[in-house]
């Protein structure tokens, strides 16, 4: 039996790691209620970005304590972090120039790339960028 995949953004872990976030409730709640069957995904590019965020915004302690659980959760075998490799960055590109006419980051591209391979249809996130594209925004 194939089990279902989710790929976690970074506005997810923003929400979920920031109290002030306005997105923070309905986040928590949704990942309190995820079944353990759903293989949980994310990319290095994401974690850069997201501690970036917390480290500028909410100061050293967040953004530590997000690696903390990154890290946790890696060794629990409870997260899958994609790193970014040559053909990943390539369709990235590609993406990029299909897209030329949409607000789509670098990061963005890479996280499409990665769903693409990895055949992922369902995002936790609350960016707009994947609203053009066919994945499922969750929740």
């Amino acid at each position: 039996m194939k089990r279902s995949k989710l790929f976690i953004d970074t506005g997810a872990w923003i929400a979920l790691m920031s109290t002030s976030d306005q997105h923070h409730k309905k986040a928590r709640h949704f990942f309190e209620q995820l079944d353990f069957s759903i293989t949980r995904i994310t990319s290095s590019c994401v974690i850069a970005e997201t501690y970036t965020w917390l480290r500028y915004r909410e100061g050293a302690i967040y953004a530590q304590r997000f690696l903390d659980i990154i890290n946790h959760s890696k060794a629990n075998r409870a997260l899958d972090v994609i790193d970014v490799d040559t053909d990943t960055r390539e369709l990235a590109e590609q993406i990029l120039l299909d897209l030329a006419d949409q607000r789509l980051s670098y990061t963005d591209a890479v996280n499409l790339a990665i769903m693409k391979k990895e055949q992922i249809h369902q995002v936790f996130g609350f960016d707009q960028s994947f609203y053009h594209t066919e994945m499922e925004i969750v929740p």
